[in-house]
């Protein structure tokens, strides 16, 4: 990663290490554009292969400030946009989504004291490049053609440095703005941001007011002091004109603020004339806002205000009393509105608090351009509510949703989603075997073959994780399917149709060929080879013929079948057993075309799988009311016996003997009592034999034998 990492943010301390020109004046190319979006597309695939959050954060976090430089660049053209900005906006956006929903719920005091992302863009609003302590220093620049590239700079070179721009900080403030709106789950960081700010700024104002000993800076640190306090009050400015709904999310910590202020300046301290009508405009915006309520927490800071408010209400020469008035009342109003509220809906704070994490999870799946780690994040955080039992998850919504991110061509996630289904079966195993079956068997019509086989896939997870619990009604609905499914007369009538189209559609197109031509049409490939020849007609056979069901989806559901035997077979029940049995062994003597071959060998593993459950169940000591007695036993080994010698698919044949090796050791072992210790043999099924010298021998008797038919 380091490569990648450097050619974005290139260390300062290693500058030097470039090889370059020493004695070239002016600034030299340190990374060229068509490096550094190169870089951008790398690191863009790479978070998109493997989106795994922490990975995408760990990575990030040292990119903040260039990704911000480059997706709010300024200049440029469509080169600029399409290589540079675009890239390095979604970069962004997908560590601030990341970096912001990790301090919701439980995490949220873990991280109180970390830095947010949008703090370190504050901090250097207007970042271009880095310095070391050289004085050397690198900085992205235009090149000719629109692209970005970085460039170095020497201490003797000036270029490097930059007077402060007021047109570029109100710029690069609206981008902010910009970019916090395209984030809506950043309401926490937004108003800790503002926060600070508002007692960075008060704490600036009293001191410029406070008589004190005046120290001169050096120039420099004066303008960096004065540029820095500029952006921020501008970057205030523009949070309370354009989204003032947004820093009010932290409602005690706004309310702290504001009862501080107003309470100085109730005491007459000096430079609280000018911040007094910011925090009553503050405590408009809380008191507006649809969330606010009244709490333990904003209690004591209200009790403050109301004091104030009533003080500044009563000096009718200042401006401010009739808007202190005016808040006197909206108090009031939302105390009582508030008490009527809270009699009728006793919503809890961890309510609330999984509220905001199911609606965070949400926007993040559906948000058509959430990246692949932002996606599984907001899985993570259903799954983390599923785990706790939340109230405030809906089910129904909840499955719909998850199947339908079962179609998504990332494989990381779609295998995320199977894992989410599994521990919601935990708790709502009926609602997800029914939804995951009625899906899969599709009797509508409406899913394509890959989207059915992944609902097989997450239905045979399902099963395998709840395998105790896989019987009674779930079971026989399950089970009903996949047989339905791997049966021989299912008739799909909208895929015979479209079928039918397709063909005629083929034949016309040939026809319109043959008659261009005068006659049929040369074929222009390479000779196929017999083998080549073989292998495109089996995979042509898969398709259904004449509306049937795809091989391919017979041979899933057959599978899952006789892993759902091998589960839990004394919850499925002896008729759905012997119909499923029935199936394998029609499906082995009826279906012997060669693209049927994927077909047999699941039936015939069907069978090896109900061989292994009746010998697990005998070595557990459970008693099943059914298995392979009689004439049963001998027509399922005859068959399979023909199918080794006669089938045309090599690998069905050697199903076929291991199977048969299997039943014959399932006999045996059949014959075997089930013993606690481990004592030699004493009686077989069906013989009573008693060694000399054993319990003959203590009655007295003789060893007696017995002629027996």
């Amino acid at each position: 990663m380091d490569p990648i990492l450097s050619c974005i943010n290139p260390d300062p301390a290693l500058v030097t290490n470039r090889p370059e020109e020493i004695l070239k004046v002016g600034p030299r190319v340190l990374i060229s554009s068509s490096e550094l979006a190169k870089s951008l597309q790398r690191l863009t695939s790479l978070l998109t292969i493997h989106p795994h959050p922490s990975l995408a954060k760990r990575l990030l976090r040292p990119l903040i400030l260039p990704l911000w430089s480059m997706s709010s660049w300024a200049k440029g053209n469509e080169l600029t946009q399409r290589s540079f900005c675009i890239p390095a906006r979604k970069l962004l956006n997908t560590f601030l989504r990341l970096s912001s929903s990790s301090k919701s719920s439980a995490l949220k005091a873990t991280n109180a004291a970390t830095i947010s992302g949008l703090e370190v863009i504050v901090s250097d609003l207007l970042f271009k490049g880095r310095s070391n302590q050289a004085g050397e220093r690198w900085k992205y620049e235009t090149c000719a053609d629109g692209g970005i590239q970085i460039l170095q700079f020497s201490v003797e070179d000036k270029g490097g440095q930059s007077e402060t721009d007021l047109s570029a900080i109100e710029s690069a403030a609206d981008n902010l703005i910009t970019l916090v709106k395209d984030i809506p789950e950043m309401e926490s960081d937004v108003t800790r941001l503002f926060l600070e700010l508002c007692k960075k700024w008060l704490a600036a104002s009293q001191i410029e007011h406070t008589p004190s000993v005046i120290f001169r800076e050096a120039p420099i640190e004066s303008q960096k002091a004065m540029e820095t306090q500029l952006i921020e009050a501008k970057v205030m400015q523009r949070m309370m004109i354009s989204i003032p709904e947004k820093l009010v999310d932290n409602s005690a910590q706004v309310l702290d603020l504001v009862c501080r202020i107003l309470s100085d300046y109730d005491q007459g301290e000096d430079g609280k004339e000018d911040v007094a009508p910011v925090a009553l405009s503050l405590l408009n915006l809380v008191l507006a806002s649809p969330g606010f309520r009244e709490g333990p927490d904003t209690e004591i800071s209200l009790e403050g205000i109301t004091a104030s408010l009533n003080l500044i209400a009563k000096k009718s020469d200042l401006d401010l009393a009739t808007t202190a008035q005016n808040l006197i009342m909206l108090l009031k109003f939302r105390k009582d509105m508030d008490d009527s509220e809270a009699a009728a809906n006793s919503t809890t704070d961890s309510q609330s608090e999984d509220r905001k994490t199911y609606s965070l999870a949400l926007s993040y799946l559906t948000s058509v351009e959430s990246p692949p780690p932002v996606r599984s994040h907001g899985l993570e955080l259903i799954s983390g509510l599923i785990r706790a039992n939340s109230p405030i998850v809906d089910i129904p919504a909840i499955i719909v949703l998850f199947c339908s991110l079962l179609q998504d061509g990332d494989e990381y996630i779609y295998l995320r989603v199977i894992k989410s289904f599994i521990e919601l079966s935990q708790k709502h195993l009926k609602a997800i075997m029914k939804d995951l079956i009625d899906r899969y068997v599709d009797v509508n019509e409406d899913s394509e073959l890959d989207r059915r086989l992944r609902y097989g896939e997450a239905l045979l997870q399902v099963i395998q994780n709840s395998s105790p619990r896989f019987s009674g009604d779930i079971a026989r609905t399950v089970c009903e399917g996949l047989l339905s499914i791997a049966g021989r007369r299912g008739h799909r009538p909208k895929t015979e149709r479209e079928q039918e189209k397709k063909n005629h559609l083929k034949r016309k197109k040939n026809q319109e060929a043959e008659d261009a031509w005068g006659g049929d049409v040369p074929q222009l490939e390479d000779q196929i080879s017999p083998e080549s020849e073989i292998l495109a007609r089996i995979v042509s056979g898969w398709e259904s013929k004449r509306g049937a069901e795809d091989v391919r989806i017979r041979a899933s559901s057959l599978s899952i079948l006789g892993c759902t035997i091998e589960e839990n077979v004394a919850g499925i029940g002896s008729s759905l057993i012997s119909a499923s049995i029935d199936l394998s062994i029609h499906i082995l003597t009826l279906e012997s075309e060669p693209e049927k071959g994927i077909l047999r060998r699941a039936a015939i593993l069907l069978i090896m799988s109900f061989v292994r459950a009746l010998d697990a169940a005998r070595s557990e000591g459970r008693r099943l009311a059914f298995g392979f007695v009689g004439q049963s036993l001998d027509d399922v080994q005859r068959i399979l016996t023909y199918v080794k010698q006669t089938d045309n698919d090599g690998l069905v044949q050697q199903h076929a003997k291991d199977v048969i090796e299997g039943l014959q050791t399932w006999q045996m072992n059949s014959l075997l009592p089930i013993q606690n210790e481990e004592t030699e043999v004493e009686q077989l099924a069906g013989l009573s034999i008693k060694p000399i010298g054993g319990d003959n021998s203590r009655i007295g008797g003789r060893p007696r034998i017995e002629e027996i038919d």
